[in-house]
């Protein structure tokens, strides 16, 4: 059996992104998330924030989605000195594990090195530990520690940085 292909996410994807969004923080933030942060609600918030970022996309922004099974999007604008910013890379539950997290990383990777970005980075909640991990094989360093704010809540997260994102790209091959 062939892998799925990884396409560029459009607008009209922005509802099924949406689903497979919320989908995984509900498995993946169980018990770092609020209950309340992941019931009903998430589903329109998710699809309210992607018909709006996809519709908004800078030329340099990269969403990339495997099927129903998995997305990435990487923005150019992030924290100054960091590089792009990974935002979201979200597997559908029942897939993890089986490399497409990987596959997305990169195809993000090197597209980020054939444009000349070297760095990128995210902020990974620090109970989410098997995401830390796949992130640390790939070479990702954490260099800084902070908290963030989600409904109310302080959540300890860390930033995971790459420096050398053709390194990346051959991590993930």
């Amino acid at each position: 059996m062939t892998d799925p292909s990884i396409r560029t996410a459009t607008l009209v994807d922005a509802d099924a992104i949406a689903a497979l969004h919320a989908a995984s923080w509900r498995s993946a933030y169980r018990g770092i998330l609020s209950s309340g942060t992941l019931g009903p609600a998430l589903d329109q918030e998710r699809r309210t924030h992607w018909r709006y970022a996809l519709a908004d996309l800078g030329p340099r922004d990269i969403v990339l989605l495997v099927d129903d099974l998995a997305f990435i999007a990487v923005w150019d604008e992030g924290d100054p000195g960091f590089g792009a910013y990974l935002d979201n890379l979200h597997v559908h539950p029942d897939r993890r594990g089986g490399g497409v997290g990987r596959r997305l990383m990169g195809a993000a990777a090197e597209r980020l090195a054939a444009r000349g970005e070297r760095r990128l980075y995210l902020w990974v909640f620090d109970a989410n530990v098997r995401t830390i991990e796949f992130y640390r094989r790939l070479g990702g360093e954490i260099v800084e520690r902070g908290m963030a704010e989600i409904d109310g809540n302080r959540v300890p997260q860390s930033r995971v940085v790459w420096t050398d994102t053709a390194v990346l790209a051959e991590a993930c091959r």
